[in-house]
């Protein structure tokens, strides 16, 4: 059967509501049946969000005094899916518009005028141009190459609710993501294979990243190639709702470019040509369990380096453990969570180890959603309250103890690379403080039909020590309106 159908993008999303109900299709979709066993999808979505900055308060004379400022942004994708069990076929074009982009601020607008030094900007791209297979033969080996999109940690996607909003929430696209908060995102050329039993998933992938994030002119490929290998625990009828993962990612980063770090200026000049080569090895573990009237989660996950950072030895560390507690069977259905993460800081400049740890290519804004700082030299103590009062409506409410693992060592801020001559992280002295911040956020996620999405967010920090060294004023607000309308 040969059939047009116009169909939501999930990847337009910026944020899982915790248990979303399917929703009717305000219109029918449109069939042509033909004489191929095969289906035609035409997806289009598009994103506006307009924002708001309030990026703590600079010096009236100082470089960049405009810390106060709005500006818009537009996301626009067009794709064609093409399937044929069990293969698949996918090609989506891009075009983003950034409008009122500070030209001498500071914060995320700013962020976008870094790489392409203009406050009005528009890129088209290739998105996305792959095909796919879920098996070959009788083998359960499944494959997909081509322009892609990658996440870490959803090699196999968690089907519990609860469990698949921790999975998609708290744990993919820490090291690796499409970055599709921006008004951009990212791509990778390359290719992912997978095979498949009954208890496990083992992945192997291969990449080129482009251009991207920050960078409107995001066709081309990045100087840096992304390898790794990846067992995957499935949920399964022995050990119930429960997921894990075990991995090992490498990172080359070949580009002259200048890195920012805790060196001295003209150690990092000097070092302009030296290349890094950071593997990462990790873990993480997730469950649900029954208990009383609710439903009680766990999840903890563990990083560590080896490699090279430049001409220094890469040695760092991250770790993560959460908890939370649901009542499924009370009004809005009330889910608290609370717990750290933990990236570890530099503690000497002048010495041979890089000891900061690197969060490669992420979707930062997931774990840092006023994006002043990232999980670089940082540690995050949180507690998190999710309210679903309708099928259509969800809100979440966020407040964070904000500390650095390292005085000697800068606040990071950013998603790694977005292009060849921009290092991609920006870093902020904190003159030997710890205390970084106190911050709240809160978003509300409104779906009145099953093709539109209203997102409103804001979030407030309470600038401490760090702060209070690097601006004139310590509060600082960030928020945004969006419309995702997907067809």
């Amino acid at each position: 059967m040969l059939s047009i159908l116009l169909a939501a993008s999930s990847a337009a999303q910026t944020y899982a509501p915790p248990q979303p109900a399917p929703l009717p299709l305000a219109v029918p979709p449109l069939a042509i049946k033909g004489p191929y066993d095969s289906t035609i999808r035409l997806e289009v979505s598009n994103r506006i969000r307009g924002e708001f900055v309030d990026w703590f308060a600079t010096a009236p004379n100082g470089p960049t005094p405009n810390y106060r400022y709005n500006f818009l942004g537009n996301k626009f994708q067009l794709g064609v899916r093409v399937t044929r069990d069990p293969y698949e076929l996918f090609v989506q074009f891009q075009d983003s518009t950034l409008a009122n982009i500070p030209d001498n601020g500071v914060g995320v607008g700013a962020t976008y005028y870094a790489n392409t030094h203009r406050s009005l900007q528009n890129g088209a791209i290739l998105r996305n141009a792959w095909i796919a297979t879920r098996r070959i033969g009788d083998w359960p080996i499944s494959g997909r190459a081509g322009r892609l999109l990658y996440s870490d940690g959803l090699d196999v996607q968690a089907t519990a609710p609860n469990l698949k909003w921790i999975q998609l929430n708290r744990i993919s696209q820490r090291l690796i993501g499409p970055f599709d908060y921006t008004h951009v995102g990212r791509s990778f050329d390359g290719g992912h294979v997978g095979y498949d039993t009954e208890l496990l998933n083992f992945t192997g992938f291969g990449f080129v990243p482009t251009f991207g994030g920050y960078e409107v002119d995001a066709n081309r490929q990045l100087d840096i190639t992304l390898g790794g290998t990846v067992v995957n625990l499935k949920e399964s009828q022995l050990l119930g709702p429960t997921i894990a993962r075990l991995f090992w990612y490498y990172y080359g980063d070949q580009r002259d470019v200048l890195y920012v770090d805790n060196r001295p200026l003209p150690v990092r000049q000097a070092a302009v040509g030296e290349h890094s080569k950071i593997h990462t090895i990790g873990a993480h573990v997730a469950r649900l369990q029954p208990l009383g009237p609710g439903i009680i989660d766990g999840m903890a996950y563990g990083f560590g380096q080896l490699g090279t950072y430049q001409e220094l030895d890469q040695r760092a560390w991250a770790y993560g453990v959460e908890a939370g507690y649901r009542l499924m069977d009370v009004f809005a259905k009330p889910w608290m969570r609370l717990g750290i993460n933990s990236g570890s800081g530099d503690t000497d400049p002048l010495d041979q180890t890089h000891e900061t740890f690197f969060q490669v290519l992420p979707t930062a804004w997931l774990y840092a959603q006023f994006p002043f700082y990232n999980m670089m030299n940082n540690q995050d103590v949180f507690t998190q309250w999710i309210l679903e009062p309708h099928p259509m409506v969800s809100f979440r409410l966020d407040l964070h103890w904000l500390r650095l693992n390292s005085a000697n060592d800068l606040v990071y801020s950013g998603g790694g690379a977005t292009k060849n001559d921009l290092f991609g992280y920006s870093g902020l002295n904190g003159k030997g403080r710890i205390n970084l911040a106190y911050m709240t956020n809160f978003m509300l996620t409104v779906r009145p039909t099953a093709f539109l999405t209203v997102n409103g967010f804001y979030a407030h920090a309470w600038g401490q020590g760090v702060i209070n060294a690097a601006f004139e004023g310590t509060g600082g607000n960030y928020g945004f309106l969006e419309v995702i309308c997907a067809l």
